[in-house]
């Protein structure tokens, strides 16, 4: 399904990135990852089958530049993921302590990737940013986040309008609670029943990709197990009776 593409995947090497990246090596694409920390989770995947890793630390930006020139000189990509994030937990008095941190890596992040690599990919790719439906929802500790998720999505869309004559499709997903970080009772909130798994975020990723989707783009898909479709209070008064 993605034999012959070579996929961008950053933050590939733990959790819902490193689902998406051996989803995709799985489908056939030819996956380079990113990775900021866990060197040895970088290794692990190499020996997976994702075809390389490379260090990109959003943080420094005369660093992550120069990384990115480089990727965007060893051949066109079909596909960007966007998936490095981080999230800081503050009152909202401290939120601009980590404002800059946040905003660097969630947004200014898939920025730069997609300025730097759309110019040479080819009509028909795809770029997928990895959102979050905390864009979507108010923050009591996590500010920062929530509102470089929900900047995310709207750049989705700019960039789908700006890159759209050339051919490249970008779209957002939105997972909710995933099992690797979600706390247990999470799962009680979705109509599913479940926390979801990076292999569910994966599989929707691998969609965008395709040419299945050649008709998809400007939009954000939410991926929650029904989570935004539910009035938690309502939910627990119905399962009461």
């Amino acid at each position: 399904m993605l034999t012959d593409k070579r996929v961008l995947v950053t933050g590939a090497s733990k959790d819902i990135g490193r689902g998406i990246a051996l989803d995709l090596a799985r489908h056939g694409a030819t996956v380079v990852g990113t990775y900021n920390t866990g060197t040895s989770d970088a290794e692990e995947l190499l020996a997976l089958g994702i075809k390389e890793m490379v260090h990109l630390n959003h943080l420094d930006r005369e660093e992550s530049a120069a990384t990115l020139r480089q990727l965007a000189a060893s051949g066109p990509f079909h596909g960007i993921v966007n998936n490095a994030a981080v999230i800081e937990f503050a009152s909202w008095e401290s939120s601009l302590d980590s404002w800059d941190r946040v905003f660097d890596v969630n947004l200014r992040g898939p920025l730069a990737t997609t300025i730097a690599l759309a110019p040479e990919m080819p009509r028909d790719s795809s770029v997928v940013n990895i959102s979050s439906t905390a864009g979507t929802l108010g923050s009591f500790d996590s500010l920062a986040y929530s509102a470089s998720k929900a900047a995310l999505t709207n750049l989705t869309k700019s960039l789908a309008n700006v890159l759209g004559p050339s051919g490249i499709r970008v779209n957002a997903v939105s997972p909710c609670y995933i099992d690797v970080d979600a706390p247990a009772e999470s799962a009680r909130l979705t109509p599913l029943g479940r926390n979801g798994f990076p292999n569910d975020i994966a599989s929707v990723v691998a969609f965008l990709l395709t040419d299945g989707a050649r008709f998809v783009t400007g939009t954000e898909i939410t991926v929650d197990g029904g989570y935004m479709a539910a009035d938690t209070l309502a939910k627990r008064a119905y399962e009461a009776h």
